[in-house]
This record gives structure tokens, sequence and C-alpha cells, in this order.
């Protein structure tokens, strides 16, 4: 999987922001939690390049890439 430095930002930002979510819940930083909160946050956006960020984000930690 490429992606341009700008698509590479994004991806790196939701992943930054979901850990900052699971810190603030107080939840266990670990794979599992964090794809289920990437996802979360993926249903939740509204727009589609939020969408498509959250769930490249999601399967680079689900896959371990």
């Amino acid at each position: 999987m490429e992606f341009n430095e700008e698509r590479a930002g994004m991806i790196s930002s939701a992943i930054g922001l979901a850990v900052v979510n699971l810190v603030a819940y107080g939840v266990p930083i670990n794979r599992d939690n964090l794809v289920d909160e990437l996802e979360r946050v993926r249903r939740e956006t509204g727009n589609v390049i939020g969408k498509g960020v959250n769930r490249d984000a999601a399967e680079i930690v689900r896959k371990g890439m």
C-alpha cells in the first residue's frame, strides 16, 4: 500500500487521535483496541475522505504494516 505525503499525514493523525482517545477513556492501548477505535471514528465521520482515512489507518494497524 503506497500513499502520497498528504494521505500519509492524515493516516498518522487518525492513528494519533485514536491513541489519545484511548488514553482519555482509560482503555489499554493494544492493536485490537486501536482498530476498534479507528473503526468507531470511521462510522461517526460524515465525510468520505475521513471515512477512507480511518479505514486505511485501521487496515495498517490490523495488518501491522
